[in-house]
């Protein structure tokens, strides 16, 4: 249970003003000072044992106090008085252990190259001198026997073996002390780099001392001057504002903007000569599509879409559908076609790993031209030594263009035969007396056919986010449209692509790809 006063004192301390908050921050920051003092002293009274142990211990509440900051504080934290103070006393009992961490640190490395330097022997120079006057003396006995008469030395020889005793003696006597004397200077030198070691552990203590009391005083409080009642009005506008908007925006999108629109002039893609022939009706799209080749004609299709071959057709590689549209053949797919040749040979042109596509073939004789996205380009049936001709057209200042994201138009002249993919399906349709369609649907068009956008038909799907604010419109002519029975069919989710990749698509659209 938790008493009356108790309480009180929690609701008391959720209405807190910013200065009562900065004031009770500041006194806490006075006694985290104070305790640093404190701990300072006994820190540097502790061995290396003690030391370690402390150290160990300030890490580990270290790693809590960490873990304990990254938990998330719940809503309205940052305006609220005492999860304010939670979460800078928080901050301050990190600074006051990093501070404590590194003052261990660098007691612990002091007392360790103390250590060091109080291990290091080696021999006085007494004895050094010592051993130095007993290879002198078994030398100089050495040279006394070898100057002695030949008489003496084979008798001492013969009765003693004296000469091999006193080299050995001479050599043991020289070879203690030549390694005392190398101890020794290898000890002083070894001292002199621990001693050296120790002074820079002082001085980087007595840097750290300076530090951490200066880290401390530096500490300022994260105070908000907002209020959770301001707070909470302004969070309310907002989202009313927010929920409103796209309401308001499709509003005068709807009954402004799209009447503007409407009235703009048509995109027309005029290509001289045209009209003068028809583009025949197609079958219906279905999923592979038999191509038989006729006399000195040429079929290039995508390797991933080339399910079956003749045995007698001749083949190669074609880098690029159109050299003068590198950038529109990489773009959209149309590299490393595969070429095949030979009259009557038939090939098997399906959508091998896609199942949601079907295929048609669109015959656009000599004098006839479409506009179409080259990434519904499957196949192309063309005369041997006369690629088809791909023409660009921009319509940079033209409305329309801008409303429908496409800004260049790329128009396929006759003669030859298109192979062209959809999801679900391929339809053809004669324009008659105009049509209209969604954005996506439309996959190409014949250039003398005047191309535009509409307002969507009803408001409140519009106005719900159900349909798109335009659609695409075709004026009424003599020409075909290529529609895509389900575009969306053939993305991921059956959605609509976004991010990075709806971005390059868009891209993509505005390049006629």
């Amino acid at each position: 249970m938790v008493s009356d006063g108790t309480v009180r004192t929690a609701a008391s301390d959720e209405w807190k003003s910013s200065a009562e908050i900065k004031n009770e921050l500041m006194r806490l920051k006075r006694q985290a000072i104070a305790n640093l003092e404190t701990s300072e002293g006994q820190f540097l009274a502790m061995s290396g044992s003690e030391l370690a142990a402390t150290l160990q211990e300030k890490r580990n509440d270290l790693a809590k106090t960490d873990s304990e900051l990254k938990q998330q504080q719940g809503w309205l934290a940052s305006v609220r008085p005492t999860a304010i103070i939670a979460r800078e006393k928080l901050k301050l009992r990190r600074g006051t252990l990093s501070a404590e961490i590194a003052l261990l640190e660098t007691a612990k490395d002091r007392e360790a190259r103390r250590a060091a330097l109080n291990q290091i022997s080696f021999p006085r120079q007494s004895a050094v001198e010592v051993a130095r006057l007993g290879c002198e003396h078994a030398n100089e006995a050495v040279r006394t026997f070898n100057g002695s008469g030949y008489a003496r030395r084979a008798v001492g020889n013969l009765m003693e073996n004296r000469a091999s005793k006193l080299t050995q003696t001479a050599k043991a006597e020289c070879s203690s002390y030549k390694s005392k004397r190398a101890a020794r200077e290898t000890g002083m030198a070894a001292g002199k780099v621990a001693q050296a070691k120790l002074e820079a552990a002082e001085v980087a203590l007595a840097q750290v001392r300076n530090d951490v009391a200066a880290k401390l005083n530096e500490y300022s409080p994260e105070v908000t001057k907002q209020t959770i009642r301001s707070i909470l009005l302004q969070a309310l506008l907002v989202l009313a504002a927010i929920v409103a908007m796209p309401f308001i925006i499709r509003t005068i999108f709807y009954y402004v903007l799209a009447p503007l629109a409407e009235r703009r002039a048509s995109i027309r893609i005029k290509v001289p000569g045209a009209g003068s022939a028809p583009i025949p009706p197609a079958e219906n799209s279905r999923v592979s599509v038999l191509i038989t080749l006729g006399k000195s004609e040429e079929l290039l299709v995508r390797q991933d879409y080339l399910q079956s071959t003749a045995v007698g057709a001749k083949k190669d590689t074609r880098w690029l559908l159109d050299y003068r549209h590198i950038f529109s053949s990489v773009a959209s797919g149309l590299i490393f076609l595969t070429r095949i040749r030979g009259e009557g040979e038939n090939t098997t042109v399906s959508a091998v790993r896609d199942p949601f596509a079907e295929l048609a073939e669109v015959n656009i004789p000599r004098g006839a031209a479409c506009v179409l996205h080259p990434r519904a380009l499957v196949a192309v049936a063309q005369p041997e030594g006369q690629p088809m001709r791909i023409t660009s057209h921009w319509r940079l200042f033209s409305l329309n263009a801008w409303l429908t994201l496409q800004l260049r138009y790329l128009v396929f002249h006759g003669p030859c035969r298109l192979v062209i993919k959809g999801g679900r399906g391929i339809r053809l349709e004669q324009a008659e007396r105009g049509r209209i369609f969604g954005q996506d649907q439309l996959v190409g068009f014949s250039a003398d056919l005047a191309y535009s956008v509409t307002r969507t038909e009803t408001f409140a799907p519009y106005f719900f986010g159900r349909e798109q604010l335009f659609k695409d419109k075709v004026e009424q002519g003599s020409g075909i449209l290529i529609i895509e029975e389900a575009p969306l069919s053939t993305h991921p989710k059956g959605g609509i692509r976004s991010g990075l990749e709806g971005a390059f698509d868009a891209s993509l659209k505005a390049f006629g790809i």
